[in-house]
C-alpha cells in the first residue's frame, strides 16, 4: 500500500496520517521491583516486541482504520527485517522506511516492575543516522496529519513540519524524549501532545498535575509560539485539552494495568485517528484515553494496541 492508496473516512474525505519517527525492537524484562544503582535483580520473564515511538504510533493508527505512511530508518539486520515485516502486516505503508547499511536497527531495553512501571533505555542506532533530508516519498497533502517525536534527528522533524505547512496539512508534535531544541519546533506545531513534565520544559512554566490553572498558563505560553492546541497526558488520571476556548479535563478509566510501555504512543495515534475522521480535539482525546486504557492491560507497546471494535 502506497501513499496514493488513501482511505475514505466517515465524513467522505480522503485523508492520510504521516508518521515521521523511530523504529525499534523492544527487549523487555519483567521484575518484581526495580533495582538500585549497582544492584543485580533477578527477573521473572523476558519478551521481545515491536517498538519505537514512530512505529508505535503508526500501528495504533493502522489498527484504528487510518491510512498511514511511516517515514523512518532501520538497519540491514534481522531486527530491521522483522520490524518492516511486522509493520507491513499491520497495514502500515513502509515505502518510506529506508535501510541503513552501516548502523543497526534501534533497540529499546525495557524493565517493567510488578506495579507496571517501566524504566526504558533507548539505543537509537539507525534512527539517528539519516542522510540529511526527509526524502522524496514524504508528500503530505491538505487535510493530512503529520506526526513526529524526538527519537530521530530534530533537523528531520523540522524539515518534515516545514514541508507540512507548505502542503496545508496539520502537524502533531510529541516532544519525547525531550530535547532543548524542541522549543524551536513550536512555531511549526499545530497540536502539542505532552505530559506535564514535557509541558513545563517546553514552556519554562511550573506545572502541577492537580492544578488546571498552572497547566492552562503553561499552555498559553505555547500558544504564543504558534501552537493551536495542547493535549496534556496524565497517565491513569486521563488528560487535559487546552485550546483558545479554555481547558477540558478528561477523566481516566479504572483498569488493572499490566504493562504501561507505549501507552503514550497509543494515545497519540488514537488522537490522530479520530481527528482524521473529523472529530474535534476534545472528543478525539476522550477516545484516545480509552484506547490507551485498553493498551496498558496487555504486554508490550504496539502489540498491545486495540482495534476500533475493542474501544
Amino acid at each position: 500500500m502506497g501513499a496514493d492508496d488513501r482511505a475514505v473516512d466517515g465524513a467522505g474525505s480522503t485523508r492520510r496520517a504521516w508518521v515521521v519517527g523511530s523504529i525499534n525492537r523492544d527487549i523487555v524484562g519483567y521484575v518484581a521491583r526495580h533495582g538500585r544503582p549497582g544492584e543485580t535483580v533477578l527477573g521473572t520473564r523476558s519478551a521481545e516486541f515491536p517498538g519505537g515511538k514512530g512505529a508505535n504510533q503508526a500501528v495504533a493508527l493502522a489498527r484504528l482504520g487510518s491510512s498511514v505512511s511511516l517515514i523512518g530508518r532501520v538497519g540491514a539486520d534481522a531486527f530491521g527485517t522483522v520490524m518492516q515485516a511486522f509493520l507491513a502486516s499491520e497495514g502500515v505503508d513502509v515505502t518510506g522506511v529506508s535501510v541503513n547499511t552501516s548502523t543497526p536497527t534501534g533497540v529499546a531495553l525495557i524493565v517493567v516492575d510488578a506495579t507496571s512501571e517501566n524504566i526504558i533505555t533507548v539505543l537509537p542506532g539507525a534512527n539517528m543516522d539519516w542522510p540529511g533530508e526527509i526524502g522524496s516519498y514524504f508528500r503530505p497533502a491538505r487535510g493530512d496529519i503529520v506526526s513526529a517525536q524526538l527519537e530521530i534527528p530534530i533537523e528531520i522533524v523540522e524539515a518534515a513540519f516545514a514541508a507540512t505547512r507548505v502542503a496545508g496539512a496539520l502537524t502533531v508534535l510529541n516532544p519525547s524524549p525531550y530535547a532543548a531544541r524542541a522549543v524551536e519546533l513550536m512555531t511549526l506545531t499545530d497540536v502539542l501532545v505532552v505530559n506535564e513534565g514535557e509541558l513545563a520544559q517546553m514552556t519554562g512554566q511550573a506545572v502541577e498535575r492537580a492544578s488546571i490553572d498552572t497547566v492552562t498558563v503553561a499552555c498559553r505560553a505555547a500558544f504564543a509560539k504558534g501552537v493551536r492546541a495542547v493535549v496534556v497526558t496524565l497517565g491513569a488520571d486521563g488528560a487535559v485539552v487546552v485550546t483558545a476556548d479554555g481547558a477540558e479535563v478528561i477523566a481516566g478509566l479504572a483498569v488493572v494495568p499490566r504493562d504501561t510501555t507505549g501507552a503514550g504512543d497509543c494515545f497519540t495515534g488514537a488522537l490522530i485517528a479520530e481527528m482524521l475522521r473529523g472529530a474535534g480535539i476534545v472528543d478525539a482525546a476522550r477516545f484516545a484515553v480509552r484506547a490507551a486504557a485498553v493498551s496498558v492491560t496487555r504486554d508490550g507497546a504496539a502489540a498491545s494496541y486495540p482495534r476500533r471494535d475493542e474501544i
